[in-house]
This record gives structure tokens, sequence and C-alpha cells, in this order.
């Protein structure tokens, strides 16, 4: 492949990326629009649990939002870590791992550069912003933290953004104020005007970035799905052992019958005699090794024992004589003059034989009325 055409095939693949997840997007909306209030009740109940932190004075606030509601909790600094932070987790009844921990440092830490990002390029925007840090700032990317944020409404195709910068030792120092340090925390926070903490970096990607409803209606769906083959596995099994059952019935009921010596044309003592007769395989593996090569069949019979052949042959007068010479087949006879035919310029013929040892059904003797 020509290096031109790469560039071409990386561009095509982001758009074809940004185009399926926004048609997820458009999915998922369309589905939560068209499902019934109480579904989406049901389905939004569990939103992530989300924690901000924050130092005031000598102590540490921490704010649990979860499905039950705000919590407000301040603890003692020189008392306060992870563990403690853990500890906390679990007498309000969520676990640390299924919990965004967010500390709120000051903005003062930042180093603020604003963007404008098309909105196309937004599966590259990891990759726009590292060679905006090496290209257009002193920092090196080993030193930093750093991720962008949107900060207006999209104009023309293009997104307005905040792009926040920060030293990792000043930030390990601000967590270490709070008792805690990087690995303890899932992003990094400020505070807005109002007061409130907006996340601006994310120092690991969250498990469940989508709606906690599409994520509830997803593994719904999974366990569906689940139920669906293992029923479909019972119902197969019962139905394999039913026909089990009734195989075992039938062949029950040939052995007694053919212990009991009934009538040759019940179903069960034909199937002994069946079993007891040359194969239908068999005829045609002696038929094509003992017939010429100049020698071809176009109909082929076999009722009761008897093998009725047709077909063309350069000597059709001889095949009476090889067929009778087979261990498996007697009693050959042409039952047609053989004639020639212009067309295949070869003989037609048309004969009977029996299979050697075949069994005949006996015909049922008629009462003269």
């Amino acid at each position: 492949m020509p290096v031109a055409d790469l560039p071409a095939r990386a561009g095509g693949l982001h758009v074809l990326t940004a185009w399926g997840r926004d048609f997820a997007r458009w999915w998922l909306s369309g589905l939560r629009d068209a499902a019934p209030a109480r579904w989406r009740e049901w389905a939004e109940g569990e939103a992530r649990p989300q924690v901000t932190l924050w130092g005031d004075g000598d102590c540490v606030v921490c704010r649990l939002v979860s499905a039950k509601g705000p919590t407000e909790t301040r603890f003692a600094l020189p008392l306060f870590n992870a563990a403690t932070l853990d500890l906390w987790l679990v007498m309000q009844g969520v676990t640390r791992e299924a919990t965004t921990i967010a500390p709120v440092i000051s903005r003062e830490l930042f180093f603020l550069r604003e963007l404008s990002v098309p909105k196309a390029a937004f599966g590259a925007l990891p990759k726009i912003l590292d060679q905006e840090i090496v290209r257009r700032t002193p920092f090196q990317l080993s030193e930093i933290w750093h991720a962008a944020t949107s900060v207006g409404p999209e104009s023309g195709g293009v997104v307005p953004m905040c792009h926040w910068i920060v030293r990792r030792d000043r930030v390990e120092a601000a967590l270490s104020g709070l008792g805690l340090a990087s690995q303890d925390v899932d992003c990094l926070a400020v505070a807005d005007a109002g007061g409130e903490a907006v996340p601006v970096i994310a120092f690991r990607a969250v498990s469940d970035e989508d709606p906690a409803w599409a994520l509830r209606a997803v593994r719904l769906l999974a366990a569906a799905a689940l139920g669906a083959v293992l029923l479909g596995l019972v119902v197969f099994e019962w139905r394999q052992a039913g026909v089990a059952a009734a195989l075992e019935t039938a062949v029950a009921e040939a052995r007694q019958a053919a212990q009991s010596g009934r009538d040759g044309l019940d179903p069960a003592a034909r199937l002994f005699a069946m079993k007891a007769d040359v194969g239908v395989l068999a005829v045609w593996d002696e038929l094509s090794r003992i017939l010429p090569e100049h020698t071809f069949l176009t109909e082929t019979r076999i009722a009761d024992g008897a093998v009725t052949i047709s077909g063309f042959s350069a000597d059709a007068a001889r095949l009476v004589r090889v067929i009778d010479q087979s261990p498996l087949f007697s009693g050959a006879s042409l039952t047609s003059a053989i004639t020639p035919d212009a067309n295949e310029r070869k003989d037609r013929f048309s004969m009977v034989f029996r299979l050697r040892g075949a069994r005949t059904t006996p015909a049922r003797s008629r009462v003269a009325p």
C-alpha cells in the first residue's frame, strides 16, 4: 500500500468511528424517548455515585452524590486518608470501585489555553492535545496532566474548548494536603463561579461512561439472550430425549414381534428383514464393479429383492451372463428386446434379476366369497 494512502485511510477510519458514535447516541436517545416513563425511572435508578472532596481549614469535606441523594461529611485533616475514605464509602452503602473520586483543587494551579476544535476531529482529540503540548508549550508530557473541556456551544462545526494543563508535582502536593495521592482519585475538579465542582482532567477511564439506563438495558438484553440460549438447549435436550424414547419403544416392539413370529407384513418385523437384506449402496457398488465401461444405466429400481435396470451398452446380450456370474445377483433375464439406438450408437436394454438370499414379501391368501 502506498505511503500516501495512509493519511487518507486514517482519516476515513476517524470519520467512520465518529459516525458510529453519533449513530449509537442517536439510537440510544430514540430508545430512551420511546420507552415508557416507568421504565426510564427504573433504568435510571442506579446512577454512578460521585464523591467530591476539598479542604476547608483543618477539615476535609466529602460530598457523596448517589441514588439515595447527597451526603456530606467533614473529617479532621490529620485523621483523613484513603483508607478512611474507603471505610466511609462502605458505610454509605457504595464501593470504591463503583464510585468516582474527584478532589477539588485550586484553579490557580492550572495553565489554561483556548482551543477551537472541529467536531469531526473529536475522535483524535487526545493526539491533537498532545501535539499542542509538544509544539506550543514549554511543558513535557511526562511532567504534566492535561485535558480539554468545552466552554461554549458548537458554531459552524467548531467547538470552543479550554485546554487544562497542570504539573504533576503541584497536583501531588495539593492532594497530599488532603491526605491522598494521585492513585487514590479518578479525576481532578475545580470550582466554578457558583461553587459547584466541575471535573476537568480524568486520570482513568470510567467503565460506565454510557448512561446508567443504557447499561442496565444492555445487561437486561444480555441476560435475556443467555436465558433464551439456555431455554433452547433445554427444549432441544427434551425433544431429543423424546425421540430417543420413541426409538427405544419401537425397537423393543420390533424385538418382541420378531421373537413372537408375527406376520412378515408387520412394520417392526419388516425392519429386521430389511437389515438382513442387501443394501442399496451394496447393489450400486456391485453394479459399478461388474458392468463393462461401455455400459451405462438410465434407470434402476430395487423392490422386494428384485432389481430392474435399463440403459445402453455396446454388448447388451453379454450382460445377462455377466450379472449371473456375480456372487450378489442371480436369475438375470431381459424384460424386452434389445434395440439399437442411433443417437447413442449402442444397444438399448432392460433386464431384471434378483438379489441372492433376498427375502420376498409373502402374498396374503384371498378367500373366495
